[in-house]
């Protein structure tokens, strides 16, 4: 069954309303990607996808910026992005999630220490699913 424009506008208007700004459909014969521009949200957003609230012990954690498969490692490498108990600086990769042939990475929102890697490897994890758990350093505070 071909995708009709029709698909297409109301996948376009679910990728805005759901805050999702990329998606990518493939086929025998047909590849769609379709991409929302999020410059306005982005710009009216209190902070960076990625970050998360302090939670009342003060830990932050990063999340999945996007739907896909968790991976704790790079897939030519046994060794993990991060374990409990590393200190991390704000910005490190902590992990990536597999759309597809696309890797996108998952960044800590602060300096610190991994209290722990929430998202098991090989889950399905959707936008905003907690990956990893930070203790931020005493003189860091997330990004945002």
């Amino acid at each position: 069954m071909p995708i009709e424009i029709t698909d297409i506008a109301r996948l376009a208007r679910v990728l805005a309303k759901s805050g999702v700004d990329t998606i990518e459909i493939e086929e025998p014969g047909l590849t769609l990607k379709l991409v929302v521009d999020t410059g306005a949200r982005i710009a009216a957003s209190a902070k960076p996808a990625g970050t998360a609230t302090p939670a009342a012990d003060n830990s932050v954690v990063a999340k999945a910026d996007v739907a896909g498969h968790f991976l704790a490692a790079h897939p030519w490498q046994d060794k993990p992005f991060v374990a409990p108990g590393q200190r991390v600086e704000a910005g490190a990769i902590v992990g990536l999630v597999r759309i597809g042939l696309l890797y996108a990475p998952v960044v800590a929102p602060a300096a610190g220490t991994i209290d722990a890697v929430i998202a098991e490897t090989g889950a399905m994890v959707g936008y905003g699913t907690p990956i990893v758990r930070i203790r931020p350093h005493a003189a860091n505070r997330p990004l945002n």
